[in-house]
């Protein structure tokens, strides 16, 4: 990647974990550990970092971990810190989703499009449908997509019909009510989550979710049984539609509105849910897309990434392409390294080697 590295620890962040080793102008991305939120995965995760280690017969110099304070990953790195007297970087999530693309095509700058289902901000809240100006080792949060209230903080990952109560609120009360079954307590639990929404809460402006409320919203999927579920199959039934509704993306001061578009369905929902989970992810594609294209003229830029968990979205992610390409400015995403989460500690050691260069210059 450059010969002129330093020694670097990578830890990931705590879904689809991989560690990667810099040292020497390589990158030694670990295998696919998976979900480390048990103490079992940290022990598995701990001991493959000590094999490369010693594969590779190198002392650390830097840590690089997420951002977010809970992650069992982030507790790890800090404890290594502490113990060794090593300088730790906690890397913004999205940030390292671009820069993780960026090192791969050799890109000093771009704007980047990360969507994903989440990653802590630097402003506590969630984000993950993010517009960001990137170099190696700095961003700046030029856009997103709209914040919406997370009634039960994470438990809108798994139950999907609270994520679109954050959304759409009252609107969809009698909805939800329709569907109590799809949730474990029923209509008390829907009672509670209406009380959720009118209380102050962590917001997340997450693609993921969207995707997943939307998903909900259609009767595709209201129970997360996998990863990603409602999200894919989403996607799956909008291979077979059109986009019937041609909403126009409504855009201001930074933020792409996405009630609006949710609304829009829930009052179509009559049509056929092929074409409406085809028109909700053309406009999320066309927004994210007009959106990234704006910021590059701003910046006189010629790159567009994209990265992310929601990038796998053949739909979104080739429309966003076609757009882009047809301004004449440059697409790129991943191909070496993981599109989401499992890519993120090789995204991670490369900002941090940059901010160490730029520490041992002054």
């Amino acid at each position: 990647v450059d010969e002129k590295t330093y020694t670097i620890l990578g830890v990931g962040a705590e879904e689809n974990v991989s560690a990667c080793i810099l040292n020497r102008g390589y990158a030694f991305l670990s295998q696919y550990i998976g979900h480390v939120n048990k103490v079992e995965t940290l022990e598995f995760f701990e001991e493959t970092i000590e094999h490369i280690k010693k594969l590779i017969n190198v002392d650390f110099e830097a840590i690089a971990c997420d951002m977010h304070p809970s992650f069992l990953t982030t507790k790890y790195a800090e404890e290594i810190s502490a113990e060794r007297d090593l300088p730790l970087f906690r890397i913004q999530h999205h940030h390292a989703h671009i820069a993780k693309a960026m090192v791969e095509h050799n890109l000093n700058e771009s704007i980047g499009i990360a969507i994903d289902g989440m990653g802590y901000g630097e402003d506590g809240n969630i984000w993950g449908g993010e517009i960001l100006y990137c170099s190696i080792d700095e961003y700046e949060r030029v856009g997103h997509l709209e914040y919406h209230k997370m009634p039960g903080g994470d438990l809108v990952t798994k139950y999907p019909l609270r994520m679109l109560a954050g959304i759409m609120g009252e609107d969809v009360y009698d909805f939800l009510n329709e569907r109590k079954e799809s949730f474990p307590h029923g209509e008390k639990e829907i009672e509670i989550v209406f009380k959720m929404i009118k209380n102050p809460s962590i917001k997340t402006s997450s693609c993921g979710r969207l995707l997943d409320a939307i998903s909900a919203l259609l009767d595709i999927c209201h129970f997360m049984n996998y990863e990603g579920e409602p999200a894919l199959k989403l996607e799956s039934v909008a291979k077979k539609g059109e986009d019937v509704l041609e909403i126009e993306p409504l855009i201001k001061n930074g933020v792409i509105y996405t009630k609006n578009m949710v609304e829009e369905i829930f009052e179509n929902r009559k049509e056929k849910r092929e074409n409406l989970a085809y028109s909700a992810e053309e406009y999320i594609a066309k927004s994210l897309a007009r959106m990234a294209i704006e910021k590059a003229e701003e910046k006189g830029i010629g790159n567009i990434v994209i990265a992310g968990g929601c990038a796998y979205n053949e739909h979104i992610n080739l429309r966003i392409r076609e757009i882009v390409e047809n301004f004449s400015l440059n697409f790129f995403v991943n191909s070496k390294v993981p599109c989401g989460d499992g890519g993120i500690s090789f995204g991670q050691v490369m900002v941090a080697n940059k901010k160490m260069k730029n520490i041992m210059r002054k």
